[in-house]
């Protein structure tokens, strides 16, 4: 059964003589490489493998691509049979656009790389948003971006003030009393869902519950948030449609 799910992996991408296998370990990858990268190189998503060595191995890829929170075991090991990029954690434009340049590099796709990241910085350029005044963002069990961070410099960049909570660091956790004593002007709840998760609990707090009842709240789910690098236009384009219709905030 083992080997017959492996055949079935490789019947279902059979690539044109002259196409290169490019695999994805990165379920954020999935969708980006192919907006961008062209037919010369056939994208094989994540979920083709399931991260799994083996599987990995019988597609026969030329190059993997993984993101930095790929396990560093399964990274070496892949190495050990194909080329393997992996894409760095970055925490401001400048940086992400030189990881994508240089993959577009190594893929012989840099024209393409280029036209992408130029295509998404004319969006970000009419994305600017002010308006939203002081902003917190919060995640479950009680974390908020920090200065260090992708999405604080994300925001920052297209004009946002950040919370003075947000400290100096990459990831910050906060208590629920700091928050209460907090006052910003928008809240950004990023990564919950309709789920319940003890992380999400102190979000049914009636003191929490009340403070974000006098404020602006705007809502990113986990899959745009999870990837908010990739998907930095998409964060940031609900973040607009928030402050364009007035969304309002329905206690729990």
């Amino acid at each position: 059964m083992h080997w017959l799910a492996l055949s079935l992996i490789l019947g279902s991408f059979t690539a044109a003589p002259d196409n290169q296998r490019l695999v994805s370990i990165n379920p954020c990858f999935d969708s980006w490489l192919p907006q961008w990268v062209d037919d010369s190189w056939q994208v094989i998503p994540s979920t083709a493998h399931g991260n799994r060595l083996e599987q990995i191995i019988a597609l026969a890829p030329e190059r993997v691509v993984a993101g930095s929170f790929v396990g560093r075991q399964l990274r070496l090991a892949v190495q050990e049979h194909t080329q393997l990029t992996t894409m760095p954690y970055v925490a401001n434009w400048q940086d992400w656009r030189a990881a994508v340049l240089e993959l577009g590099t190594q893929l012989g796709q840099r024209h393409h790389a280029k036209a992408w990241l130029t295509q998404q910085e004319r969006v970000l350029h009419d994305l600017q948003l002010s308006e939203l005044g002081e902003t917190l963002v919060l995640m479950p069990n009680g974390f908020t971006w920090g200065q260090q961070s992708w999405i604080y410099q994300l925001l920052e960049r297209q004009g946002v003030d950040l919370s003075p909570l947000s400290g100096t660091k990459d990831l910050v956790r906060l208590s629920l009393e700091e928050v209460l004593q907090s006052n910003p002007d928008t809240v950004i709840l990023e990564g919950f869902s309709d789920r319940y998760a003890r992380a999400h609990d102190w979000l049914w707090h009636d003191g929490l519950q009340d403070w974000l009842a006098h404020r602006r709240v705007l809502e990113v789910n986990g899959n745009v948030s999870s990837c908010a690098d990739i998907r930095a236009v998409e964060y940031l384009q609900i973040l607009h449609k928030g402050l364009v219709e007035g969304a309002a905030y329905a206690p729990l």
